[in-house]
C-alpha cells in the first residue's frame, strides 16, 4: 500500500532547515529472534541513496505492490518525495542494517495526514529477504502508534487484492477491509486510531 507520490511531492521542504526538525528521538535499536541488532530511525533528507538502492533491489512483485502500478519509475523527483518529509503531515520511519559497515534499507513505513480529516495514509514494505520476520507487523505498530501520538484518528491505505500477506496483516492488526467499486484490482483498509494503545517498541 503507499501514497500518492505526486500528493507527496506537494509537501513543504526546507534543505537549510530539515535537521533542526529531525526527530532523532524516535530511533532506537531492535532486537530480533536471532540475535540481530537493527536500527529504527526516521528517514532523512539525505537517504536517497539508501532509498533507491533499497527500492531498486526490490523484485518485481514487491516493487509492483510498493507503487501500485507497473509504470512508476524510480526518478530523482520521486525518491525526494520519499525522504523530503517534514515530519509532521509526512513521516516516514526506516529499519536498518549494517552490512560491510554500509547502512541499508530493510523496511520503511510511512504516512501522510490528510489535514482536513485527521486520517492518515499509510504504507508499508519490506526487503524480499526480511519478510516473513514479524518486521512487517513491529513497523506498522510502531508507526501506528506514533501516527496516533501526533494526533491521527484513522489509518486508511489501498492494497492489491492479491497482496494477500499485507492483508492478512492488516485483518490481523484490526484494519477493516472493503472492495473498491470502481477497481477489482485493490481493497481499502481503514482502522480507527482512537483505539491503539500508544506502547514503546
Amino acid at each position: 500500500m503507499t501514497p500518492d507520490h505526486h500528493t507527496l511531492a506537494r509537501l513543504p521542504d526546507s534543505a537549510s532547515h530539515w535537521l533542526h526538525s529531525y526527530p532523532a528521538h524516535l530511533s532506537g535499536t531492535w532486537t530480533l529472534a536471532s540475535g540481530k541488532s537493527l536500527r529504527l530511525r526516521p528517514v532523512r533528507h539525505d537517504d536517497g541513496e539508501l532509498e533507491e538502492a533499497f527500492v531498486r533491489a526490490l523484485s518485481l512483485e514487491s516493487r509492483y505492490q510498493r507503487m501500485l502500478s507497473g509504470g512508476t519509475k524510480v526518478t530523482r523527483a520521486w525518491i525526494d518525495s520519499m525522504t523530503h518529509i517534514d515530519y509532521r503531515r509526512h513521516m516516514a520511519l526506516a529499519v536498518t542494517t549494517m552490512s560491510d559497515g554500509v547502512e541499508q534499507f530493510v523496511g520503511v513505513g510511512r504516512y501522510v495526514v490528510d489535514a482536513a480529516t485527521l486520517s492518515a495514509d499509510v504504507a508499508l514494505v519490506l526487503a524480499d529477504a526480511w519478510q516473513g520476520q514479524s518486521l512487517g507487523r513491529r513497523l506498522l505498530a510502531t508507526l501506528l502508534d506514533h501516527a496516533k501520538a501526533a494526533g491521527v484518528s484513522e489509518a486508511v491505505g489501498v492494497v492489491l487484492s492479491t497482496n494477500v500477506a499485507m492483508l492478512r496483516l492488516a485483518h490481523s492488526m484490526g484494519f477493516a477491509v472493503t472492495a473498491e467499486t470502481e477497481d477489482a484490482t485493490v481493497v481499502r483498509i481503514r482502522r480507527d486510531l482512537r483505539s491503539v494503545d500508544v506502547q514503546p517498541h
